[in-house]
C-alpha cells in the first residue's frame, strides 16, 4: 500500500515537472468558476462506518489567477446514512505557467444529518487545464466531521421464532480519507 501511495505521488510530480516545461497554449481560471466532484471515501477513524460515495458542487470565484473562493453543499451516503455538508471552499492553484498544476482545497462548514455537526476538508491534487474554458482536478482529502448518532431499523427473532423490530442508535466517527475526481467550468 506504502509503496503504490509513493508510487502515484512520485508520479504526480513527474507530470507536473515535465508539464511545466511545455509551452502550449491553456486556460488560467478567472471570473467565475464551477466546480463538480465526485469521490469514495474510506472511514479508516472507525470500522462501523461503511464506506461512502461523495458528490458536491462549488460555486465561485477566481481572485486572481490562483485564488479562488466560493460555496458548496455536498451529500456523502451510504445504504445506512446520508450526510449534506454545506461549506466556504478555499483553493489555491499553485502554478499557472503549464497545463498541469498543483493545487489545495479547504473547505470548512457544517454538515446535515440526523443532527449538525462541523465539517472540514482539507485535499491537496493535480489540476489538468485544457485549451478551453474546462478542466479536470485529482484530489486525495482528508474530512473531518463531528461524531454522530443515527438510527437504523433491525429486525431481530425471539426464541420462540416471532420477529419483531425496533430503532438501534449507532454512534461512530464519519472522518475519512477520500480519492476524488472533479471538473471545472
Amino acid at each position: 500500500m506504502k509503496k503504490t501511495i509513493l508510487t502515484i505521488v512520485m508520479a504526480l510530480f513527474a507530470i507536473t515537472t515535465f508539464a511545466q516545461q511545455e509551452e502550449s497554449q491553456f486556460r488560467v481560471p478567472s471570473g467565475y468558476q464551477g466546480y463538480l466532484e465526485y469521490g469514495n471515501s474510506w472511514h479508516v477513524f472507525d470500522n462501523q462506518m461503511p464506506n461512502t460515495i461523495n458528490l458536491s458542487t462549488t460555486h465561485g470565484f477566481f481572485f486572481n489567477s490562483h485564488m479562488f473562493m466560493g460555496i458548496g453543499i455536498g451529500v456523502d451516503a451510504c445504504s445506512e446514512v446520508g450526510l449534506f455538508p454545506i461549506y466556504a471552499n478555499l483553493r489555491y492553484v499553485i502554478t499557472n505557467k503549464s497545463a498541469v498544476s498543483p493545487l489545495l482545497s479547504l473547505r470548512l462548514g457544517s454538515y446535515i444529518s440526523e443532527k449538525v455537526g462541523a465539517y472540514g476538508d482539507l485535499a491537496f491534487g493535480v489540476r489538468f487545464a485544457s485549451k478551453r474554458d474546462f478542466a479536470v482536478s485529482l484530489m486525495v482529502a482528508a474530512t473531518y466531521y463531528d461524531k454522530m448518532t443515527y438510527s437504523i431499523w433491525e429486525d431481530y427473532q425471539n426464541e420462540e421464532g416471532e420477529w419483531f423490530g425496533g430503532y438501534v442508535y449507532k454512534t461512530v466517527n464519519p472522518s475519512s480519507i477520500s480519492l476524488r475526481i472533479g471538473i471545472e467550468w
